[in-house]
């Protein structure tokens, strides 16, 4: 068995409309979909999801939020979210974002794969994770994991 991480991974390099988007919104989203196991499964404060819940400006988005919601409405709706809600995602910098998903090995997953931003996107992490990559760490596993020999 292989444990894949699927993880945000939103440098700061990309626009804030685009960021808030795709880090807010996309767990807004979620929240709406499936927010009492969100809440449920990391232990968080169920009370801050009824709030979300009540809130009118989620409310007057409809689903999804990541799909519909504009920058003004994504900055009201993080006023909602505590900050440790956020903070397992890759943001920051690249070196920052790099060393993020190096941390996801070191917790034990087998692979990681940098959710929330395109190939293009994603370019200034990989080349700082580039530079992070554990020499030989990696080298008994089979380039593509997807393949069935």
């Amino acid at each position: 068995m292989r444990i894949w991480s699927c993880y945000a991974t939103l440098h700061d390099g990309l626009p804030e409309g685009l960021r808030l988007k795709k880090t807010v919104g996309r767990l807004a989203t979620y929240l709406q979909g499936y927010g009492d196991l969100m809440v449920a499964t990391n232990d968080w404060d169920p009370a801050v999801l009824e709030r979300f819940r009540a809130d009118p400006v989620v409310g007057s988005v409809g689903s999804p939020i990541d799909g519909k919601a504009d920058s003004a409405t994504l900055e009201h709706i993080a006023t909602l979210l505590p900050d440790e809600w956020l903070e397992p995602a890759a943001t920051g910098s690249p070196e920052r974002c790099a060393q993020r998903v190096l941390r996801q090995f070191h917790l034990g997953v087998d692979g990681v794969i940098m959710h929330g931003a395109t190939p293009a996107e994603l370019t200034p992490v990989v080349e700082a994770y580039r530079r992070l990559r554990p020499e030989g760490r990696f080298d008994g596993l089979a380039p593509n994991p997807g393949r069935v020999a």
